[in-house]
């Protein structure tokens, strides 16, 4: 024992300056979400996703986009395995913690980083698009969105219970923004053996903490929230496959589905009645029959119920009492739906769920293992059903979902009671006059090429609008269909593409609106059906380009009048404040400034001259620019009389003038 231990000490050590290093190099990826569908869904590269709630501009698991409909807390891959000398481990990229700083000390899956090769493209994230008028556009992309990152366990060192099996993790998460693809997301992991030892009897699983309601109705963000979020609201549940589970827990028209789900018991007074659900879409080889075992386990268990151990171990609180540990749950071929002798899961509580298949026998040093899940989320529970089907077939046919030209890429601009949009056409031809290759986003949308029939499929445009900060709903049916652009080809309605300004671009202006309010903007395309090649029309997805937007004056030289401020006096709970159930929310108030210069500064002083807020406006389409009634540093602005004044960059020019503030 005295021979081996400098050896163990100065692996410890070893290892403890390599994840030091690691640490200090690598890149973590916190902040993202995806956007392309209807799902946004916090994604990064520390082996968990949703975001527990840490952040109020980042949705955790919103659905739809802009709703404030959340329905995840954290969710998790899980790997279990049996070493060469028996002992069993699991590592997991997030289990039941409460906030995200709690997860951060007991999740084993960390950000990787290869410090020996600090250019290895996979210390980086790659966010990718097969979208030909995203920034980001890659003929390697699989989605709308692609994201790509690598996580490790390796790095985590053996403390208390957790042994680190030596993996290294490739999450790719998928999300399309096509209509008939958007309410799912695809998180597809690839696992590399890097432990340099067989791994054997291995269970793959996700784990997820889900929690569905309105952060408009109870509010996750603040504890000290009048009405807080109620996490024990949820409703659980799973489909099996028919011939594997009680009949009445399948889906006869998908009878090979894994899919669990939850849903808020009362529906948050009608504001939350979505679904949310996990499915097992497959693996890269199929899991050993084991006989009288399911080959994929469903366990559920309410909050803090997650075994404390890996393996089995003794209830210090019962003595005798063997409990299961974290990989008997996941090899346990349990299916934990309805009431039982035991547990009654058909009981709102706040549940969490995992689904986990194997035994994958034989894992060797260098091997692969693929496990992916859909993330999809319906409207109700038939929404739900029909939308898991859909990714169920985008994983079988290889994530090829067909689609149609590309949304444009918009430029927003307003002017009295208007809003002015505009996008580039696209062309065949580049400025010497020479055919642009076929995947060039030159040609989008116009030109665009058909994947699938290597023709042209560009039938026309689409103008959506919908009034309101919140986005509720599916947005191609919550949203007002203004305009609709059909190219004069005999094909249609014939109506003719928009005009082009003396750029070349097109250009829409909506008009009749409203000063101030909030108006949400999209422009899809749509091919025409391609009866040939037995295609439908596809159409674009609503969040390629949506933007949120206040109609409002157009940018100003003060040749014809000066700075315009309303509200003034501005009184709380008017019009142009954020309401929800529990009253009115600081966050959404808004003074708007307007007749502003394309490039100006805006300062707020209270009457002793001290300052307040400095804005700085930069559009050249726009003349007007919001404050939401928070000072520097961040505090709620008190009832007073303020006095502003306005700075035209270009030539100095200043003009000023007074607000009042009444709350």
């Amino acid at each position: 024992m005295n021979i081996l231990r400098p050896r163990i000490v100065r692996f410890a050590a070893a290892l403890l300056m390599s994840v030091a290093a690691s640490s200090a190099m690598a890149t973590v990826f916190k902040d993202m979400s995806t956007s392309a569908g209807l799902i946004g869904l916090s994604v990064n590269n520390l082996g968990y996703f949703g975001n527990a709630f840490s952040n109020r501009n980042l949705p955790s698991g919103e659905y739809p986009r802009h709703s404030h409909v959340e329905h995840i807390y954290m969710g998790g891959l899980w790997v279990g395995a049996r070493g060469l000398d028996g002992s069993l481990h699991v590592s997991t990229g997030a289990q039941d913690a409460n906030g995200l700083q709690a997860g951060d000390n007991i999740r084993e899956f960390k950000d990787f980083y290869d410090s020996e090769h600090p250019s290895n493209p996979e210390n980086f994230l790659r966010r990718w698009s097969n979208s030909q008028n995203a920034d980001n556009y890659n003929p390697a992309a699989l989605a709308t969105e692609h994201f790509e990152m690598f996580s490790d366990d390796y790095t985590s060192l053996t403390t208390g219970n957790h042994v680190p099996l030596g993996i290294k993790a490739r999450l790719r998460v998928l999300s399309w923004g096509n209509p008939f693809a958007d309410d799912f997301v695809i998180l597809d992991y690839t696992l590399v053996n890097v432990s340099g030892s067989e791994l054997r009897d291995v269970y793959l699983g996700l784990w997820a903490d889900t929690t569905v309601g309105n952060t408009q109705v109870k509010d996750p963000y603040d504890s000290q929230a009048v009405s807080k979020w109620d996490y024990y609201g949820g409703v659980n549940g799973a489909f099996g496959p028919v011939g594997q589970v009680d009949p009445a827990y399948t889906i006869p028209s998908d009878p090979n589905a894994w899919l669990s789900y939850e849903h808020d018991a009362d529906g948050d007074e009608g504001m939350a009645t979505s679904w949310i659900g996990f499915r097992l879409l497959g693996t890269n080889i199929p899991p050993t029959t084991v006989e009288g075992k399911r080959p994929v386990s469903y366990n559920a268990w309410r909050f803090h119920g997650v075994p404390e151990r890996d393996d089995q171990y003794d209830n210090v609180d019962n003595p005798g009492q063997v409990m299961p540990g974290k990989y008997q749950f996941m090899s346990n071929g349990d299916f934990d739906v309805g009431e039982t002798p035991e547990n009654n899961y058909t009981a709102t509580s706040d549940w969490v769920g995992m689904l986990s298949t194997g035994p994958f026998p034989t894992w060797a040093p260098g091997d692969t293992l693929t496990i992916t899940f859909a993330v999809v989320a319906g409207a109700d529970s038939l929404g739900l059903l029909s939308n898991s089907k859909v990714a169920q077939v985008a994983y079988d046919d290889g994530f090829t979902i067909p689609s149609g030209p590309p949304s444009p890429r918009l430029e927003f601009g307003t002017d009295n009671n208007s809003v002015i949009l505009g996008w580039a056409a696209g062309d065949s031809l580049d400025t010497q006059g020479v055919v642009l290759p076929v995947d060039s986003p030159q040609r989008s949308p116009e030109h665009h090429i058909s994947l699938i029939t290597g023709r042209e499929d560009f039938q026309g445009y689409r103008v959506y609008r919908y009034q309101g900060t919140s986005l509720a709903g599916d947005p191609f049916r919550t949203a007002t269909l203004v305009a609709q652009f059909d190219r004069i080809d005999g094909i249609g309605f014939d109506t003719g593409l928009p005009s082009k300004d003396e750029n070349g671009r097109r250009r829409f202006v909506d008009t009749d609106l409203l000063d101030g309010s909030p108006y949400w903007y999209a422009v899809t395309t749509f091919s025409a059906p391609d009866i040939e090649a037995g295609l439908p029309e596809f159409e674009s997805g609503f969040n390629e380009n949506s933007n949120l937007t206040y109609p409002g004056s157009a940018a100003s030289d003060w040749s014809e009048g000066g700075i315009g401020v309303y509200p003034n006096p501005y009184r709380a709970a008017s019009m142009f404040d954020v309401h929800t159930p529990s009253g009115i929310s600081e966050i959404g108030r808004k003074i708007w400034f307007t007749g502003l210069p394309a490039r100006s500064r805006i300062q707020v002083f209270t009457l002793a001259g001290d300052l307040v807020k400095t804005i700085e406006h930069n559009n050249a389409n726009s003349g007007q620019e919001p404050w939401d009634l928070i000072s520097e540093p961040v505090r709620a602005i008190a009832t007073g009389l303020y006095v502003y004044a306005v700075t035209d960059l270009d030539t100095g020019q200043v003009q000023r003038g007074k607000l009042v503030i009444i709350k």
